[in-house]
């Protein structure tokens, strides 16, 4: 009697002990993968505040209720995006011009200028970057009693950015006048 009590003794220890460890590991494993789900929330955050910094000239916009409109820019805005461009591209490790692909970061600005596409806008100078400026902020129009007038010129994006499906980053974007 009393071998068979130390034995059931000894099996409930084990199950216990068996208890203790399955709950141990179904544990680890439910805290894993909370753990992963948490890290990949919180890339996919990183990259959509990444991409918004570009995507933001992109879609339309709608005022007052009226039809919806092409998101407008002007050349400022697209220069500030070439130099956003040049400093992510020096940050990644890109030393040369580079074609947007879906597994390279490197980011390429083009804008279209009546029949002129200036390309890679990342990788012009600051001279240059200037001069498009200087050239391409305002429309002059004389009007018929001879009087000019002023406006901004505006642009958009042209076509759909391109976002690599491996990065799941904006890696081009081509601008038009408005």
């Amino acid at each position: 009697m009393e071998n068979a009590s130390k034995a059931l003794i000894m099996a409930a220890e084990i199950l216990v002990g068996v208890l203790i460890i399955s709950i141990g590991v179904y544990l680890f494993g439910t805290l894993g993968k909370y753990s992963a789900d948490t890290t990949a929330e919180m890339e996919d955050a990183q990259i959509a505040q990444y991409n918004q910094q570009f995507l933001q000239y992109y879609g339309t916009s709608s005022v007052d209720g009226s039809a919806p409109e092409p998101i407008k820019c002007t050349i400022h805005e697209i220069v500030g995006l070439a130099n956003l461009a040049k400093k992510l591209n020096t940050e990644n490790g890109f030393t040369e011009i580079e074609e947007p692909s879906d597994a390279s970061e490197y980011i390429r600005i083009d804008v279209k200028i009546g029949v002129k596409t200036y390309t890679n806008l990342e990788s012009m100078s600051e001279n240059e970057l200037i001069q498009l400026v200087k050239d391409n902020s305002l429309i002059y129009t004389t009007n018929e009693d001879g009087s000019t007038s002023v406006e901004t010129k505006y642009f958009k994006c042209e076509e759909e950015p391109g976002i690599g499906s491996i990065t799941r980053r904006v890696n081009y974007m081509k601008f038009v006048e408005f």
